[in-house]
């Protein structure tokens, strides 16, 4: 009994769409993450954060890339099942075959792949939805506005004493911010916890985001993750080499013309991606 009625040929082309689409988002994405090289305290890789998370484009566009990952990943699965149950007993003779080395460990190291990106969720994409803290920036601008209006209130007699007592609370944390918890351009406050965002801003503000910026390189200074971060990226290395190959023969480009060039693209691919993203981590352990 087939797992889903589709031709395996159909299931092979969709997942090389969704790979094609998770191609050509990895260098956006390496993109950002070289901005944290930079030596302005965070402030190109906070916009470039801002603008990917507020930007409604950008957000629909997440969502597809949220749904290709899973896509790419449940029929790579299939086609794998599909292909053990095709030959249910194994040869007793090992027979010499054609299949290139890395083609038979795709499922493996795309397993690899997977568990990264669980970790690399709960580290930041999580943190969006509030389903793990991390911690959140603010503009500064706001302190004042929310200050502001409580203060009006005080003047007119609106506040309760509990209220009263939690606005001289505020007054007295805005007044001994410390110099680390501003960014360069002293435009916004960062690194905080909730509780501080609460401490600065008051009970019900909303308007923060995720400082992912503080969040990367607290963990990049993690020599554990970023061991983990830079194997992942080698083992990914590995899966690019071979899925742009494969890709390209599932989507009939194969030619005696063609071949050689896709077979350089796809190793020089194969070795930027993960290089490009490797030098984050490299670089804030033996250089920063």
């Amino acid at each position: 009994m087939k797992l889903i009625k589709f031709a395996s040929i159909t299931k092979k082309i969709a997942l090389a769409a969704f790979g094609l689409f998770l191609l050509l988002f990895l260098p956006v994405h390496m993109g950002i993450n070289l901005c944290l090289l930079r030596e302005d305290g965070g402030e190109w890789y906070r916009n470039a954060s801002h603008f990917m998370g507020t930007n409604y484009i950008v957000k629909v566009f997440e969502i597809v890339l949220l749904a290709s990952v899973l896509l790419h990943i449940i029929i790579a699965i299939i086609l794998s099942i599909e292909n053990l149950l095709a030959r249910p007993i194994r040869y007793k003779v090992k027979t010499k075959t054609k299949t290139p080395f890395m083609s038979r460990y795709m499922i493996w190291t795309g397993g690899i792949i997977a568990c990264f990106l669980i970790i690399h969720f709960i580290n930041f994409y999580f943190v969006k939805f509030d389903l793990v803290e991390g911690k959140y920036s603010a503009e500064m601008e706001q302190v004042d506005k929310v200050f502001q209006e409580k203060a009006v209130k005080l003047q007119q007699g609106e506040l309760n004493e509990k209220e009263q007592a939690t606005l001289m609370a505020q007054y007295q944390a805005i007044s001994q911010i410390p110099v680390e918890k501003m960014d360069k351009s002293k435009k916004n406050l960062v690194n905080l916890s909730k509780e501080e965002v609460s401490l600065y801003y008051g009970e019900g503000f909303e308007d923060y985001e995720p400082d992912f910026y503080t969040m990367s390189k607290d963990l990049f200074a993690n020599k554990t993750y970023s061991i983990i971060y830079l194997f992942a990226f080698l083992i990914l290395g590995f899966h690019l080499y071979h899925a742009i190959n494969s890709l390209a023969q599932t989507l009939g480009l194969n030619h005696k013309k063609y071949t050689p060039i896709i077979d350089i693209v796809s190793l020089a691919y194969a070795v930027l991606m993960p290089l490009g993203f490797a030098i984050i981590p490299l670089w804030m352990i033996f250089i920063k």
